[in-house]
């Protein structure tokens, strides 16, 4: 087996476990809603998320991989202008979030509150980031080129939130499938185009948190679940700036990055 394939079929590994940690969480609950044991099963149902799906197979292993296999992958543009990216980054979001935000706004939810409930979302809607565009993309794109490396993770992405059936029942509703897949569709696009998986991250939590809002479940309660997501969403973001910090003289693959080229250089669009 070539190694490109072994690297493949390891990432299918962990992303199949990650989901089989999620079904098992939603699971847990289901039984503890109909056996009245919620109250016990609840805390069993967080720790599997947050000490080891999240935290392992979400974000650790991915990281790990991505840079024991010397894959490409960028936090913060090195090759394009930080600047622009923010300002595409933000057309995007303003957008397709205008009309959630300005409902938003007239729903009243204090400013503290809804702080706190946009730092909790972070947890289901940028922790897995590593695993779909640190290590899949790249590996698919190894394996299968550009067009499966962007298809396939936005796909099965989606697919992950079927095993949300209790934390994220609209999830199961094809239409939601459908706006999923092409959410990240264009979330990877982004990335790829801007090398800022930090603005990206924190675009789609938005949309994220604001949709939540608007439907009705805001976190805003200072618990556990704020505490652990702080801790564990605290080390991702210090390890990707930390990270770019340390290693802005590591190889550029310029190619490998999608870019508009000027008209002077005879290509409008070239990828790697």
């Amino acid at each position: 087996m070539s190694e490109n394939r072994r690297q493949l079929w390891i990432t299918l590994g962990i992303y199949i476990v990650f989901v089989a940690l999620f079904a098992l969480a939603n699971g847990l609950m289901v039984v503890g809603e109909r056996n009245g044991t919620t109250e016990s099963l609840e805390p069993v149902a967080g720790m599997i998320m947050g000490l080891v799906m999240f935290p392992v197979f979400s974000i650790g292993l991915p990281l790990w991989l991505a840079r024991k296999w010397k894959l490409e992958f960028s936090f913060w543009p090195r090759g394009k202008n930080w600047l622009l990216g923010l300002g595409i980054i933000a057309v995007y979001v303003y957008l397709g979030q205008i009309y959630a935000i300005t409902e938003l706004a007239g729903r009243g939810i204090p400013l503290n509150e809804f702080a706190v409930h946009f730092v909790s979302t972070t947890l289901f809607h940028i922790s897995y980031y590593p695993l779909f565009a640190v290590l899949m993309l790249p590996v698919l794109r190894k394996n299968f080129g550009l067009a499966t490396a962007l298809i396939v993770p936005a796909l099965l992405f989606a697919l992950f939130h079927l095993a949300g059936f209790y934390y994220f029942p609209g999830g199961l509703q094809a239409w939601m499938q459908v706006g999923l897949f092409v959410v990240f569709l264009v979330d990877l696009f982004l990335y790829l185009w801007t090398e800022n998986l930090i603005l990206v991250a924190i675009a789609h939590n938005i949309g994220g948190s604001v949709g939540l809002a608007i439907n009705g479940t805001v976190f805003g309660q200072v618990d556990e679940m704020l505490i652990v997501t702080a801790i564990i969403m605290g080390g991702l973001f210090t390890y990707m700036i930390v990270y770019e910090l340390r290693h802005r003289e590591r190889p550029y693959n310029r190619d490998w990055w999608l870019r508009v080229e000027s008209a002077e250089n005879g290509q409008e669009h070239r990828e790697g």
